[in-house]
């Protein structure tokens, strides 16, 4: 009757004792599972309002009504110096950059399509603070095909304008990607390095135990879901490591080498590492 009512979507309530020793045993193995039932039950729904809300974060990241502002403000006053050429390609970087963000919301993308992003991004930026930073991307021909999840790279390259851009010294942010071969199968190696004044002590140690930055500041809300999203996605073969250099910080992520579906935007054959 409790197995009945199980399968009917109630919760077993009649766990009478039974004097016949192996049915009391197998009542209080029943009760038990039923116990753990019900603590899954709580783990999977908590589990899916944590991926809800994870989503909530991510899609408000997206939306950055400052930098839209902040691009047209340097539109007007590049109309007021009447720099028409440079008004077209700020106009172009700046429709790219907004179609890119608003896409569909897929958990992957093309790795190739996020490099093109991120460098849509500091060409706006460049545009914007003219020589007071540099950039440069180095990739390798590997890459194609592969999908990572949207926006993870441009949120730590933020982060480097964000507190790297200064009137005192040129910034120079460098992006390289790479895939390398191990034993376990291939990975996706993103290293993204800054010559600026790199993370606070404080900052930098939180990172690195992987405790929650104090949210003041979009960039750390930024940082600290990037690390959720990668958490969901990939469980515990996504790494991602901080550290400061002699002048700057570095961050390095390491991604399972997956490849995207060409038929289903968005999704990927398989989450397994694949070689070769």
């Amino acid at each position: 009757k409790n197995l009945a009512r199980i399968n009917e979507g109630d919760e077993a309530t009649d766990h009478k004792s039974s004097r016949i020793m192996e049915l009391e045993q197998v009542n209080a193995q029943f009760k038990e599972l039923v116990g753990q039932i019900k603590r899954f039950k709580i783990d999977r729904y908590e589990q899916e309002l944590e991926k809800q809300k994870i989503r909530l974060d991510y899609m408000k990241l997206q939306i950055k009504p400052h930098f839209f502002l902040n691009c047209l403000t340097s539109m007007y006053s590049m109309a007021q110096m009447q720099m028409f050429e440079e008004i077209e390609s700020m106009a172009l970087a700046t429709s790219r950059y907004f179609r890119y963000i608003f896409q569909s919301g897929d958990n992957f993308v093309l790795l190739e399509n996020e490099i093109e992003h991120v460098r849509t991004y500091l060409d706006i930026q460049k545009s914007r603070y003219r020589d007071a930073f540099s950039y440069r991307i180095a990739t390798c021909e590997t890459i194609t095909g592969i999908a990572v999840p949207p926006l993870v790279i441009q949120t730590f390259i933020e982060n480097a304008v964000k507190y790297g851009v200064s009137r005192e010294r040129e910034l120079c942010i460098t992006l390289s990607v790479n895939v390398e071969q191990q034993e376990n199968g291939d990975r996706v190696l993103i290293h993204i390095s800054d010559t600026g004044p790199g993370f606070k002590p404080e900052i930098l140690e939180a990172l690195i135990r992987g405790e929650a930055l104090e949210q003041t500041g979009g960039n750390r809300i930024g940082i600290m879901n990037t690390i959720q999203r990668l958490e969901l996605l990939y469980g515990h073969e996504a790494a991602i490591t901080f550290a400061n250099d002699t002048i700057g910080a570095r961050i390095t992520l390491s991604l399972p080498k997956m490849v995207l579906n060409s038929e289903r935007t968005g999704e990927v054959i398989n989450h397994e590492c694949i070689a070769g």
